[in-house]
């Protein structure tokens, strides 16, 4: 008998369950990365109204997210200056779209650029509605912690 035949190969992995282990860690690692975001809304801020105030929602988990607009009242022929705190939790990116209430005036969406910690700012030109008058809903959208989460609030333009 051949004994170089039984004896184990020294080329051989000599820890096979550290190997399964690693392994496993590492499809853990890549499932928790490629998992979706889970999605949360958060419902509509009825007691505050942009136009008027800056206005606070809280955030599930904790946070608190804080939104204003500049100028108010809104106008509808200059710039909108939108301004975001996000406090208690990491945002990655904050952004909002804006859409009419009553009348269909398309979706249209603005990304925030970060300004500090928490903080998020831009600028857009609502468009005009020939009544002059238009109920707007702003969705404030945070990525943070695995979530996409939603925020509605409502304002008048054109006052």
């Amino acid at each position: 008998m051949d004994e170089s035949a039984a004896a184990p190969s020294r080329n051989s992995f000599p820890y096979p369950a550290i190997g399964a282990i690693l392994a496993m860690l590492a499809v853990a690692v890549l499932g928790v990365l490629w998992l979706p975001r889970a999605d949360v809304q958060v419902p509509p801020v009825d007691d505050c109204r942009l136009d008027r105030q800056p206005c606070t929602a809280v955030l599930p988990g904790g946070g608190r997210l804080e939104v204003a607009l500049d100028p108010r009242p809104v106008t509808t022929s200059g710039p909108v200056r939108v301004g975001v705190t996000v406090d208690g939790l990491r945002a990655e990116r904050v952004g909002v779209d804006f859409q009419g209430v009553d009348m269909n005036m398309g979706l249209h969406h603005l990304a925030l650029a970060e300004s500090g910690v928490g903080r998020f700012a831009g600028e857009m030109t609502l468009p005009v509605c020939v009544t002059g008058k238009m109920v707007w809903q702003a969705t404030v959208l945070v990525a943070a912690e695995r979530k996409n989460i939603s925020v509605p609030f409502r304002f008048e333009s054109g006052v």
